[in-house]
């Protein structure tokens, strides 16, 4: 089982963050780096879903030991994106989490998740913040934080419903956004609603479920994420008092995946 779903699964309750109402909470995709096939674009969805992407365009390439802790990363080079052959409905909502290291913000989207030219979730990095949350129709709340663009990699997460949004930036609040109604499925990654401005940068980790998930299932995935890809290992005498917290969260996303 999935530990948020295990962990939504202890709380047993329905959930509200910022107001947001809780939907089915669910991990409906997740891309690693470890999954992508440089060679074919494939990049297999290993939430159990089978929803795998697949890339058009200049085909991205696998970078090993691109992250602090030594993980690997798709490097896209800002031509084309991924495809969701089943898309995913927002008609609960979505919590999308994504561990990114972007190479330049202008002349592209950097990142988004979209489901076409209308009626859809258009989530877009642009211009240095997190700025479109939106149905393809005006522009989103932006959040205020900047996400560097010398390689570093960030940890950017949100949560939408019908209600409005919420931003995160290295699992800090990071702004908020309007209200949409999200009923076309997401059925890309990386790319701006079809067009040529792609994503251009890392991309270490991809999660998305569908619902809003509780601040404590957030704060549990945003911890693992961290410390799977960004926060490098501590020393063997700090590694002694962490055994039983992050590096926990760490080994339990290894062995959902093996």
């Amino acid at each position: 089982m999935n530990k948020l779903n295990t962990t939504i699964a202890t709380c047993a309750v329905a959930t509200v963050l910022g107001g947001l109402s809780a939907g089915a909470q669910t991990l409906s995709l997740q891309l690693t780096a470890a999954n992508f096939n440089a060679v074919s674009g494939a990049w297999g969805d290993t939430s159990g879903n089978s929803d795998n992407a697949a890339f058009y365009g200049t085909l991205p390439t696998l970078v090993s030991g691109a992250t602090p802790t030594g993980a690997s990363a798709v490097d896209l080079p800002g031509n084309g994106g991924f495809t969701i052959p089943t898309g995913i409905s927002g008609a609960s909502g979505y919590t999308i989490f994504a561990v990114i290291a972007p190479t330049t913000d202008t002349g592209g989207s950097r990142f988004a998740l979209t489901g076409g030219n209308t009626g859809s979730l258009e989530y877009n990095l642009y211009q240095g913040h997190q700025n479109w949350l939106n149905e393809y129709v005006g522009n989103g709340g932006p959040g205020t934080g900047t996400i560097p663009t010398t390689g570093s990699f960030s940890l950017v997460d949100l949560t939408v419903s019908g209600t409005g949004g919420a931003f995160d930036l290295n699992s800090s609040a990071d702004g908020t956004t309007g209200a949409g109604t999200f009923g076309t499925a997401l059925t890309r990654i990386g790319n701006n609603h079809g067009g040529g401005d792609g994503f251009k940068g890392d991309i270490a980790e991809i999660d998305i479920y569908s619902g809003v998930l509780s601040p404590s299932a957030i704060s549990t995935e945003e911890a693992a994420l961290t410390s799977e890809y960004i926060t490098p290992v501590p020393e063997p005498s700090s590694w002694v008092m962490l055994a039983g917290g992050l590096g926990t969260l760490v080994a339990v996303r290894r062995f959902r995946r093996s």
